[in-house]
């Protein structure tokens, strides 16, 4: 079995292909891993499809989750985790494209 902190990826170094542009942000957020626990995480780079999120390389995630991301407003997003590398992790949202 794979080690949860190694990537989701079969090449990881292969560039991916994005939906739409990325912004770089620097927003907070939170990964919600259930009712009582929530995973504070930095939002790094953000585009309609997806982000760049910085994480403690120890952290354990499922590969789907709820992302909690603090902008002008609170939004909340259902992440597919695709990758990570060290502390950042990438995520494909599901769902309605955001707005960044």
């Amino acid at each position: 079995m794979a080690d949860a902190r190694e990537a989701v990826l079969p090449n990881p170094a292969a560039p991916v292909a994005r939906a739409g542009r990325r912004h770089r942000v620097v927003q907070q957020g939170r990964i919600v891993l259930g009712p009582e626990r929530l995973v504070a995480c930095t939002v790094r780079d953000l585009s309609p499809r997806g982000a760049k999120i910085r994480i403690s390389p120890e952290q354990a995630l499922p590969e789907t989750f709820p992302l909690v991301i603090a902008a002008h407003d609170l939004r909340t997003v259902t992440a597919r985790l695709c990758w990570r590398r060290g502390d950042f992790i990438g995520v494909a949202f599901e769902g309605e494209p955001v707005q960044p």
